[in-house]
C-alpha cells in the first residue's frame, strides 16, 4: 500500500464506519435482510422464488458454462413453472466448476476487473473463485444481519484470530476496518497477557475467531489466570465446525459471553447461523438450500453472486435433516440441528471401505481434556490421532480411550490408532486446523 493510501486510512479510521467501509450495495442489502422480519413466511417465499428463477435466467443467459450444462441435460429455465420443478435442473459440483474455470463467470463483468479467490482447501484441493465489491457488501450484509442476533452492529469492534497474517507481529490493530488481529501462530503463554491489554487498550467487544484459535486463547487464559480480565459481548464462530471439546474450554475463559456460531462459503452459497445451542436457521434471500436424497449433505444456491452463479451446489456437508422449524425466527428457513462436517472428507477402512470424516467428528463430541484433535490416515490400517491438551497425559488417555471403543465400531478392530498429546497443534497459515489428513498416496487406493 502506498504512504499516501496508507494517511488517508488513518485519517478516515476517525469517520463514522458507515461513510467509510461500506457502501451503497451494502446498506441496500442490511435494509433487504432487516425488513425480512415484518414479512410473512409466504410473502419470504415468493420473493426467495423470484430471486431463484433470476438467477437461473442469468446463469443460461450469461455463462457457457451453465448454457452448455442446461442443454445437455434437456432443461431451460421457461420449464421452472413452481418449486417442483426445481428438481429438474442439474446438480453440479467442485470438480465440474474447477473443471469449468472461467466459463462460470458472468460476462455482464470483465474478468480483469473482478478479485480472484480460492476456497480454503480443507477437502483437499482449493477451488478458485471471482467477486467484485459488490458481492462481498452482500456477503457482509448478511453477516452483519445474523450477527445482530448477539448485538454486533456495522461498525462495532472486532478481535479477529483468523486469517492469513505473513510476518511476525503479534497484534495488528487496523483502526480503519474496526478490527485488532491476532497472530496466532506467535500467541503463548509468555505474551498473552500484553496481547489481552492490547484487546482492552482496542475497546473492542467482539471476538471474531476460528473455534480452534478461540480455543487455543481460552487455554492460555486458563493457564495464565487471566480469566475474567476482558470480557467481550459475543464470541462470532466462524470457518471450522465448532466441537464440543471446544465449546466446553471456551466457555471456561469466557462464561458470560453469547457464542454466534456462522455457516457459510467462500463460494457464498448459502449462509446459516446460531446462537449458542439453537438450531442452525439459514437466510432464504441469501440462498436456497435442499437436501441431497442419496446422501442427506447439503445442496445450495446462490442468490446473491450473480458475478460466478453457482446453483443446485453440491456442499455435501452432512446434516441430519432439513426442517421447517416453528421455534425459530419466521424470516429465517429451513432449520437443522447440526452440520458435523464434510461428507467429501473421506477416510478408510482397513479393507478398503469408504468412511465420512462426518462421523469423527460425531464420535470426539463431549470430550473435556482437550482443546483440539486431529486425524491423520497415512495407511489403510493405521490412523493417527493428534491431540492438544494441558491435562495430564492420563486423564487425556482415559478419555480418548473411551473415544478410540467407539471408533472401532466405525473402522472395524482391525484399526490401529496411536494417539499423540501435544502441547499445541500447528495450524495452516491462516490459522485453521485441518480435523482430518489422509495421506495415502493415490496409487495406494483400492
Amino acid at each position: 500500500m502506498s504512504m499516501t493510501k496508507e494517511i488517508a486510512k488513518r485519517i478516515l479510521s476517525y469517520a463514522p464506519y458507515r461513510f467509510v467501509n461500506v457502501g451503497r450495495e451494502f446498506s441496500q442489502w442490511l435494509a433487504k435482510f432487516e425488513n425480512t422480519r415484518e414479512m410473512s413466511k409466504k410473502e419470504l417465499q415468493d420473493l426467495q422464488w423470484k430471486s431463484l428463477t433470476s438467477m437461473v435466467r442469468e446463469a443460461y443467459d450469461q455463462t457457457h458454462f451453465y448454457r452448455d450444462l442446461y442443454r445437455e441435460h434437456g432443461f431451460h429455465p421457461d420449464d421452472l413453472k413452481d418449486w417442483s420443478d426445481v428438481n429438474r435442473i442439474p446438480i453440479i459440483n467442485k470438480e465440474m466448476i474447477r473443471a469449468a474455470g472461467k466459463d462460470v463467470v458472468s460476462r455482464k463483468y470483465s474478468l480483469n476487473r473482478l478479485k480472484p479467490g480460492t476456497t480454503s482447501g480443507t477437502t483437499g484441493s482449493s477451488l478458485t473463485f471471482y467477486s467484485n465489491r459488490m458481492l462481498e457488501q452482500r456477503e457482509w450484509a448478511a453477516t452483519c444481519f445474523l450477527w445482530g442476533d448477539v448485538g454486533y452492529r456495522p461498525g462495532d469492534g472486532r478481535v479477529e484470530l483468523r486469517g492469513l497474517i505473513t510476518d511476525e507481529r503479534v497484534c495488528i490493530p487496523d483502526p480503519y476496518h474496526r478490527i485488532i488481529r491476532i497472530n496466532v501462530a506467535r500467541m503463548n503463554k509468555d505474551n498473552v497477557g500484553w496481547i489481552m491489554e492490547q484487546i482492552l487498550q482496542s475497546g473492542y467487544e467482539f471476538i471474531h475467531a476460528y473455534p480452534s484459535s478461540l480455543s487455543l486463547l481460552s487455554k492460555l487464559l486458563l493457564e495464565t489466570g487471566l480469566i475474567g480480565y476482558y470480557e467481550p459481548k459475543a464470541l462470532l464462530i466462524v470457518s471450522e465446525m465448532l466441537h464440543t471439546f471446544q465449546e466446553l474450554q471456551i466457555r471456561k475463559a469466557f462464561p458470560g459471553a453469547p457464542i454466534h456460531v456462522h455457516y457459510g462459503q467462500s463460494e457464498k452459497v448459502v449462509m446459516a447461523g446460531r446462537v449458542e445451542h439453537s438450531p442452525y436457521h439459514f437466510l432464504p434471500l441469501y440462498g436456497f438450500v435442499e437436501q441431497h436424497p442419496v446422501t442427506g449433505g447439503v445442496i445450495g444456491t446462490s442468490l446473491i453472486n450473480d458475478v460466478m452463479p453457482i446453483i443446485r451446489y453440491e456442499l455435501a456437508d452432512a446434516v441430519p435433516g432439513l426442517v421447517d422449524s416453528e421455534e425459530g425466527p419466521h424470516y429465517m428457513f429451513p432449520s437443522v440441528s447440526s452440520i458435523d462436517g464434510r461428507i467429501s472428507e473421506i477416510m478408510y477402512k482397513p479393507n478398503g471401505d469408504m468412511v465420512s470424516s462426518a462421523l469423527l467428528a460425531i464420535m470426539v463430541r463431549g470430550l473435556s481434556t482437550i482443546t483440539a484433535c486431529k486425524f491423520i490416515q497415512r495407511k489403510y490400517d493405521e490412523i493417527d490421532i493428534i491431540v492438544e491438551s494441558a491435562e495430564p497425559g492420563h486423564m487425556v488417555m482415559d478419555e480418548m480411550e473411551k473415544c478410540i471403543s467407539k471408533l472401532y465400531a466405525i473402522f472395524t478392530n482391525a484399526m490401529k490408532f496411536k494417539v499423540e498429546i501435544m502441547e499445541r497443534i500447528p495450524k495452516t497459515a491462516a490459522g485453521k486446523l485441518k480435523f482430518v489428513e489422509v495421506l495415502m498416496d493415490q496409487e495406494e487406493v483400492k
